[in-house]
């Protein structure tokens, strides 16, 4: 038998996400196995509801499971990020180029993970709100708990994000949207203005400096729109730009906004990252 007790961090997450994420060792089928033979049970009550919402110091016990956890790992990622902010609530960061946000060698949420030092205690671990390509640069938020990753996560199609760029764009403003789709043997995304995601972006020069801030959160919006406009990004090869050190396109600021009264302390606050090009 397995006993838990709930943290903190656990509070509001429905019973079988916990489960699925404090029993990380275990199929999600078995999972599934337990709940059906009512080999749970919450603070001494046997149940099969898995949607549950976890409170703050139940008791939970799992019958019939052994070697339910992993063996925790040595974290031996190389910290190469730039703290740009962090509170008890969130860190915001620039990430360098040509680093994956998760599932690779050194990727982002590891290096996040050894610079706080992190250790599991509960079902939550700190996680990026939002993502960016790897090819990508420049500004990411975390969140330090799970009750701050479930308010910036619902609210963040509210934030204004913006991103730098360089290519052969030559108007001071353009709003556009177009309707993307999956190219799926190209692994990139295409204008089909007739069955695709409406992509909304507007793109804007100051001085030399050219901009694009998204209106919607859409996979590779801002490089498929550049190059179905025929200003593909410099470095970005797969949408037609051309060669380069690198692909030249920086997440450069985000702006909070429509946050409950809780985090309203964020709500207006601009965070920037210069491009480092």
């Amino acid at each position: 038998m397995i006993k838990l007790k709930a943290k903190k961090d656990d509070v509001g997450r429905i019973l079988f996400k916990y489960l699925v994420r404090v029993l990380d060792n275990v199929p999600i089928s078995r999972i599934e196995k337990i709940f059906r033979e009512k080999d749970v049970k919450v603070n001494g009550v046997r149940t099969k509801d898995k949607q549950y919402k976890v409170q703050l110091d139940d008791v939970i016990e799992i019958y019939g499971l052994q070697d339910a956890f992993k063996p925790a790992e040595k974290n031996t990622s190389q910290i190469n990020f730039k703290l740009i902010y962090e509170d008890k609530n969130i860190m915001i960061i620039d990430k360098a180029t040509n680093i994956a946000m998760h599932s690779e060698e050194n990727c982002l949420d590891d290096q996040v993970l050894k610079y706080l030092n992190y250790k599991k205690t509960s079902s939550f671990r700190p996680a990026s709100i939002g993502r960016i390509d790897k090819k990508t640069s420049g500004l990411v938020v975390y969140a330090k708990n799970y009750k701050t990753l479930v308010e910036f996560e619902q609210k963040q199609n509210q934030f204004d994000k913006v991103y730098q760029f360089v290519s052969d764009f030559d108007e001071d403003l353009l709003d556009i949207t177009v309707r993307l789709k999956k190219d799926i043997k190209n692994e990139k995304m295409v204008v089909d203005q007739n069955f695709g995601i409406k992509a909304h972006t507007i793109f804007y020069k100051e001085g030399n400096r050219k901009f694009a801030k998204i209106l919607t959160g859409k996979k590779h919006q801002i490089r498929a729109t550049l190059s179905y406009l025929k200003y593909p990004i410099l470095g970005d090869i797969k949408y037609g730009g051309k060669w380069a050190k690198r692909m030249y396109l920086h997440s450069y600021s985000i702006t909070f906004h429509g946050l409950s009264e809780e985090f309203s302390e964020y709500n207006e606050q601009i965070f920037i990252a210069q491009a480092r090009w």
